[in-house]
């Protein structure tokens, strides 16, 4: 495919400072490739080419393009990311800014592991994380100030403290970690040496993603380009996303005036999207006014109009998604991996993967854990499994130091021979180490194992005296200290911990809602919490964690598969079918304050997001949001996000304000639909026999009224609610009618379940059954 107008434009630029508007799928990279193969054909060497981009995959694919239009050559170019650039540099001049020969360098786990035995050792990890501490570091390093600069009246003196020692052992291991890869480099500018041969080490330098540089990266860049001047940035400031990680918009919105001889040119014919598609992205981000003016246009024509789906709350998004996917792959031609979910949160994912898995579509979640792996997930799950079965040591040995207690290794190491001594599990032997039972633990280790003694006593009352398994959760977290623990931390990966508790509240609100109490008291036994008082174990903690292990087992294995992931990952890929989920005011866009950050600019990333998001999608575009969202285990009341409202009203499928609904979806039971739902796109045979396709299912779907209530089934409208008629409940399954009282939307109905017994239900939660009893 020739190259376009303003393509061509941008390769043929000769001489001085360059900057190239890419919106979203204009075909950037091409014109990289194409440039420097046109600065070589016109005489530049090709060691004297520096091309910068931010992942090691674009710089691979980058010199992979080089080598088929240039050959060997293509080999002699400097093209990689800043780190892999900057540590190439000082295995050159590392020893003029104190780094020996052989260098290491520290990556994110080295960072931790040193940053926990620094605290430990001056008595400060109860306090805070490691993790904190090294987001304070590279908060600052990235904007090349040091870190005790900064203050912000959270943790300032453990960071005056450990600071220091962190550099100096640093020093002593001969390591850097990736901030002083670029920092080192920097400071090369100040060594006369090193700095009259970096200044003429390359005649031309190009920057893609430009975007999404930090202050450090772009002062290093200016420093390659100064003598020269020939520098070319590539990026859309429409797609500036990254600002909570220390990327600085506003390297490309003021390019221009820190280079005002620079030749600008917009690229903003698009080779991916359709039409639709391109004018539902353009229509939101055109409300920010802090940007290069710009707008993606296509000459593939209109394309599918944008589908906009509003359920009830988030199990029936997540069913509509799962069954609408199910749906698409059974017509064709679409495979799984042609098809993405995007999220703003990764607490999401969780009811998705359910879904999903229920209705047999082969998915996998990328850039993360699935729900239930994830650590602060497992640390409550432990803590459950704790207080079901006492003598889970595995459960007892996650939790115990969960948050800090300063209960160490070797006091854990003492309780396993006091257990094996005393032929008992590790939580006993902890409660006879609280009492001065335990030989070799003196009365500071005693101090910090009555409170987590404590604890599990004051926990299990709670289950004693009924609570639901989501009210224990929520205890469980606050009595714990974990909620405090989180909260005073602030960091970003904090608070994304606690969405994801609140998510796993709403799990077993779910659960909860599903069982019923009535459920909750069997097959629990009892468990000893002291040594004459018995606890019951209530059965629903004991079925919720099998709910959870069957909802974590079994993970596919297709190598076709539907990925879910946040739209931070999801940047720089496509899909021709891409469903947006969470259309919501507070969830996308997020409300949430932001540590220097004013909500006017909050917004307009936000809306950076929403404009990534949308030009995901070649061909088809799905937004979808709930009117309620459970958090904390109780029920939020949603508005539908105001990017919706952005939307050009001749690029929706259907007119704003007559969205259909889903009712509530099937319980899922063994990770299967249970109801219409056993029946489903895989399920095999029903009793009405034979396979039903996932278009069956979705011509099932009722419709909501005005209220969050579902409407009566048409049939049952008809005259078929009646003593003997056959009706389905979406939980408790089908049964017959026994009796009907009251009217309209306070009618009562009493159906006999078969093995579940006589339950009385309104009338508004039951449907036609006939073809499922005979």
């Amino acid at each position: 495919m020739p190259l376009n107008e303003q393509q061509r434009a941008a390769v043929e630029h000769g001489d001085g400072p360059l900057m190239v508007l890419d919106g979203a799928g204009t075909g950037k990279t091409r014109v990289l490739v194409h440039r420097i193969a046109r600065l070589v054909e016109g005489g530049t060497e090709p060691w004297g080419i520096l091309a910068v981009t931010f992942t090691n995959k674009a710089a691979g694919e980058m010199r992979h393009r080089l080598r088929e239009i240039l050959g060997e050559a293509a080999d002699a170019m400097w093209i990689g990311t800043f780190h892999a650039t900057c540590a190439r540099l000082l295995r050159r001049w590392g020893g003029h800014v104190g780094l020996r020969k052989g260098f290491v360098i520290f990556d994110d786990n080295d960072q931790i592991k040193l940053v926990e035995k620094l605290l430990k050792e001056t008595a400060l990890e109860e306090q805070v994380s490691a993790r904190t501490i090294l987001s304070r570091f590279d908060r600052a390093k990235n904007r090349g100030v040091d870190p005790r600069a900064v203050r912000t009246g959270a943790f300032d003196d453990v960071v005056d403290t450990i600071y220091p020692l962190y550099e100096a052992q640093l020093a002593k291991e001969n390591a850097v970690d990736f901030n002083d890869l670029l920092l080192k480099v920097l400071r090369l500018f100040d060594v006369d040496e090193a700095a009259e041969h970096l200044r003429v080490r390359f005649r031309h330098v190009l920057v893609d993603e430009f975007q999404d540089t930090n202050k450090v990266q772009y002062d290093l860049v200016s420093k390659f380009a100064e003598a020269t001047r020939n520098l070319t940035v590539v990026g859309d400031d429409d797609q500036s996303i990254y600002a909570w990680r220390g990327a600085e918009p506003r390297n490309l919105l003021d390019f221009d005036r820190d280079f005002p001889d620079a030749r600008v040119i917009k690229l903003e014919q698009n080779y991916r999207s359709t039409q639709t598609i391109l004018d539902a992205a353009n229509s939101i981000i055109k409300h920010n006014h802090d940007r290069h003016e710009k707008s993606l246009w296509t000459d593939q024509g209109g394309g599918e109009p944008i589908e906009i789906y509003q359920a009830g709350d988030e199990r029936g998004e997540a069913y509509y998604i799962a069954q609408s996917i199910r749906r698409a792959l059974d017509d064709g031609p679409l495979s799984p991996s042609d098809i993405a979910i995007l999220y703003r949160t990764n607490a999401q994912s969780r009811v998705l993967e359910e879904h999903l898995r229920a209705a047999r579509v082969p998915a996998k979640v990328v850039g993360a854990v699935s729900f239930f792996e994830r650590k602060e997930v497992k640390d409550v799950v432990a803590y459950l499994r704790l207080l079901a079965n006492p003598a889970a040591d595995s459960a007892f040995e996650r939790v115990v130091n969960v948050p800090a207690r300063g209960i160490g290794e070797t006091t854990v190491e003492r309780l396993r021979a006091a257990a094996r001594a005393h032929g008992t599990g590790l939580f006993e032997a902890c409660k006879l180490a609280a009492r001065g039972d335990v030989g070799g633990l003196g009365t500071a280790v005693r101090k910090k194992l009555i409170p987590f003694v404590e604890l599990m006593r004051g926990l299990a009352d709670v289950i004693a005296q009924g609570a639901s398994v989501a009210e224990t959760i929520i205890q469980i977290v606050d009595r714990s200290g974990l909620r405090q623990k989180l909260e005073a931390d602030g960091s970003t990966e904090s608070r994304d911990r606690l969405d994801n508790l609140a998510e796993l509240v709403t799990t077993a609100s779910d659960f909860d809602d599903e069982h019923g109490d009535d459920e909750h008291g069997d097959g629990g036994g009892e468990v000893m919490f002291d040594d004459d008082e018995a606890v019951p174990a209530a059965g629903a903690i004991n079925g919720f964690l099998e709910r959870i292990a069957l909802s974590s087992a079994g993970d596919q294995t297709a190598s076709e598969q539907v990925v879910l992931m946040t739209i931070h990952i999801a940047k720089g890929l496509e899909w021709p079918l891409v469903f947006i989920t969470g259309m919501e005011d507070g969830l996308f866009p997020s409300l949430r304050e932001r540590d220097g950050q004013s909500e006017d600019a909050a917004l307009e990333e936000e809306r950076r997001l929403a404009y990534v998001a949308i030009t995901r999608a070649r061909e088809k575009l799905v937004l979808s949001y709930a009117r309620t969202r459970r958090v904390w285990g109780e029920i939020r009341i949603q508005g539908p996000s105001r990017f919706i409202q952005d939307l050009p009203p001749g690029s929706l499928a259907a007119p704003r304000g007559r969205t259909p609904s889903t009712p509530a979806p099937p319980r899922i039971v063994d990770g299967n639909f249970l109801g219409r739902g056993e029946r489903g796109p895989r399920g095999g045979a029903g009793r009405g026999g034979g396979r039903r396709s996932a278009r069956d299912e979705m011509d099932q779907r009722a419709e909501y009224d005005d209220d969050p209530v579902y409407n009566i089934d048409d049939d049952l409208r008809g005259g078929k609610l009646a003593v003997g008629a056959t009706v389905m409940h979406q939980t408790l399954g089908y049964g017959r009618v026994v009796a009907v009282t009251g009217n309209g939307r306070d009618q009562k109905v009493t159906v006999d379940f078969g093995a579940i017994g006589q339950k009385t239900v309104m009338a508004r939660y039951l449907t036609s059954g006939d073809d499922g009893l005979n």
